[in-house]
């Protein structure tokens, strides 16, 4: 253990594995590694990868004595006081599913972590996906060009998050140079990616070398991938809130001619009438009606 930590020391915990927490210390630029202190389990809290805490002396060994109030957190991975996640959408293998992305796209915005996307092995069919969420409002980027996403992610507490297989780890190798962070291929017999990435660890971005950047260089994030079932566990919402994460929704919201419409075809609902027009996509709305009755459905079962 580092002499030159003192007791009550404030860090960012960067790494968790079975119990044991990596926490990097600014002031001294140390890494200890340490574990919690029981009245966490009697509180049923568990620290995680991003929470702010404070370390104290025990037995001559150090513990996470408290936890700061958390902006966010997201429960599968286990990842604190994000800023903004980034979505990893493969154009080919393993092919998008716009309502995965969607569902998380809510998921996040419910947090008040920003989304946005990235779209990994490009085969042209990416600019149809990535015109259809710039027109919703999110910021969108591409891997054979790593210059713009590593400017948006500046000074940032960030997360690549996505299906496995679409490439995390890779882009994350290639956002840091140097991490070569082990990658594995798509199983061609199932269709999908073998996972590499078994915890959540927060790198430190490389300082930034663009015009104007100001600040800390940041942290992202690799997390384990999911398949489809498993995206629904990072969180859920109300089915009464399901239209106010969708961005292009809200200039339409309290327009609708009666109070209490749901947008799932009443009439004279604003938001149906936008996707007649074609001001809001029918992708993005048949994603809404989905999220609202997968919330609705699991209302009626508690």
């Amino acid at each position: 253990m580092n002499n030159a930590i003192n007791n009550n020391n404030k860090g960012r915990i960067i790494a968790s594995v079975a119990g044991d927490y990596s926490v990097f210390l600014p002031e001294s630029g140390n890494v200890v590694v340490c574990k919690a202190r029981g009245l966490f389990r009697l509180k049923k809290i568990s620290p995680c990868v991003g929470d702010y805490v404070t370390l104290s002396l025990e037995n001559n060994d150090y513990v996470i004595s408290d936890i700061e109030e958390r902006k966010n957190v997201l429960v599968r991975p286990p990842l604190a006081n994000l800023d903004c996640a980034v979505i990893v959408v493969s154009s080919c293998e393993p092919k998008p599913n716009a309502l995965v992305i969607d569902r998380l796209i809510v998921i996040f915005e419910s947090k008040d972590i920003e989304a946005s996307l990235v779209f990994t092995k490009l085969d042209k069919s990416e600019a149809a996906l990535s015109d259809l969420y710039r027109k919703a409002g999110f910021s969108c980027f591409f891997n054979d060009d790593i210059q713009p996403l590593s400017e948006y992610l500046h000074s940032k507490t960030s997360a690549l998050i996505g299906n496995t297989g679409v490439g995390k780890t890779t882009l994350l190798n290639r956002l840091i140079p140097g991490l070569s962070l082990p990658t594995a291929e798509i199983s061609k017999k199932l269709g999908r990616g073998k996972h590499t990435t078994r915890t959540v660890v927060l790198h430190k971005l490389p300082p930034a070398v663009f015009e104007g950047a100001k600040g800390e260089a940041g942290y992202i994030a690799d997390t384990p991938g999911f398949s489809t079932v498993e995206s629904r566990f990072y969180g859920a919402i109300a089915s009464s809130d399901a239209a106010l994460h969708f961005r292009e929704f809200r200039e339409f919201l309290g327009n609708c001619k009666f109070g209490g419409c749901t947008h799932n075809g009443e009439d004279g609902c604003a938001i149906c009438g936008a996707v007649e027009s074609g001001a809001i996509s029918r992708s993005r709305y048949d994603s809404y009606k989905a999220i609202y009755r997968e919330a609705k459905k699991a209302e009626n079962e508690y």
